[in-house]
């Protein structure tokens, strides 16, 4: 390796123990690396990694640079299909061994049979190298490098890939650590609570004074089911509900906060009488939806478990959005009368048989007339009687009002 070359290696090197990381992204940084590489004269067509992460829906994440093309993205489901092709890597051949491992196409060896060099060769790679990216933890990860050039890579490319693996791994493992943390409080706390933790909403009292619809949610007779049903087959009852309320809502662009035993609590925040409108629209629409595909769960049987039946009760208002409890063990969660009145309708439905209620507050939001009133009943815990209407049907003007320009263009269009 020549001076020149040298200096360059140690100028990449830096860069990458330094200010790679102030990037953000790992896709990022391969896109400069990448062009750094080519700068300093090493014909990589294509750079690859693939890493493990903590997540409910994926077991890996993988990055895909190539020339001329950019960065892009890939997941890796907790699939057989995954396992298989993760098998039909170079990666698991390296990271199994520990060592780098370095195909020429062409010349024939023992990894010509893999995808991944099958794939490759027919796009007219000629050379492919493999590293193990070593993590704190001592768990390996992929890193490869690829090029179409005619005489592939040089013994001096190989050993600048070799000196920066160890920085790059250091840079993967950073954005990795924060993606799982990231990935932990979303999935534990929800979307909006696990943000804002992460930026440093951690003390006791943390948080603000939010205006949301609240809905929950219940199993009629859950207590029942948990007195007869063994433990797996009320997780699996308990995980087939919770899976459709979740998905609607978050679909409908609410959050889901708590499940508390059979109960889900969940928020659709506005900030305005036309956000109100439209977040009531979609609290509505989440939850028919959930009904819906309850209904639809049931008829198909569910795997010789009870049928679920539910009752929703629906509020509106002002509710604290933040950090609550003791000194070293905090919830993110919503608390306030809102709260309180929207749980003790979703109570009151199950009273009057009715499988979902809502609020007067929620019904002259969405303009209810009073032939949906149900009536004026005692709340427990409430001095007042509360006036609680059936949920509507659902129209655009539900949504955005038939004098609103949203609302007209709709129906224009």
């Amino acid at each position: 390796m020549s001076d020149r070359e040298s200096v360059a290696t140690n100028d990449l090197l830096e860069w990458l123990s330094k200010d790679a990381k102030m990037l953000g992204r790992p896709c990022r940084v391969l896109s400069v690396l990448g062009e750094r590489l080519g700068d300093m004269g090493i014909e990589v067509d294509r750079i690859s990694s693939g890493i493990s992460i903590l997540d409910p829906d994926y077991q890996g994440e993988g990055i895909i640079w190539e020339r001329g093309i950019g960065p892009r993205m890939r997941y890796f489901l907790h699939t057989p299909e995954m396992d298989e092709s993760y098998n039909q890597s170079l990666w698991r051949h390296s990271i199994e061994t520990g060592q780098m491992i370095r195909h020429k196409f062409g010349q024939h060896d023992e990894y010509d049979r893999l995808k991944i060099i099958q794939e490759l060769d027919e796009e007219g790679y000629t050379e492919y190298v493999s590293f193990p990216m070593t993590f704190s933890d001592g768990a390996k990860h992929g890193l490869a490098f690829a090029s179409r050039s005619k005489a592939g890579f040089k013994d001096d490319d190989i050993r600048v890939f070799e000196e920066l693996s160890n920085p790059l791994s250091l840079i993967c493992e950073l954005f990795n650590s924060r993606q799982a943390s990231e990935s932990i409080l979303n999935t534990y706390l929800g979307t909006r609570a696990g943000r804002r933790v992460m930026s440093g909403e951690i003390q006791r009292g943390d948080g603000e004074h939010i205006n949301a619809i609240v809905a929950f949610c219940d199993i009629r007779n859950f207590t029942g089911f948990s007195n007869y049903l063994p433990d797996k087959s009320l997780l699996q009852l308990l995980n087939e509900y919770f899976g459709v309320v979740t998905s609607r809502v978050e679909q409908h662009g609410g959050e889901i906060l708590k499940f508390i035993g059979d109960e889900v609590l969940a928020v659709f925040p506005y900030t305005n009488e036309q956000s109100a409108r439209i977040a009531a629209f979609e609290a509505m629409a989440a939850l028919r939806k959930s009904l819906k595909d309850l209904c639809e769960a049931n008829a198909r049987g569910l795997n010789g478990l009870p049928a679920i039946h539910v009752g929703m009760g629906v509020h509106s208002g002002r509710v604290f959005f933040g950090n609550v409890g003791g000194e070293r063990r905090l919830d993110f969660t919503v608390v306030g009368p809102v709260v309180n009145e929207a749980a003790r309708i979703a109570d009151l439905s199950k009273r009057l048989d009715h499988t979902m209620l809502i609020s007067d507050t929620v019904a002259e939001i969405l303009d209810c007339d009073e032939e949906t009133c149900v009536g004026t009943f005692p709340l427990k815990g409430f001095p007042d009687p509360v006036k609680v209407y059936r949920a509507p049907e659902l129209t655009r003007s539900c949504a955005f009002g038939p004098g609103n320009t949203a609302f007209l263009a709709c129906e224009k269009n």
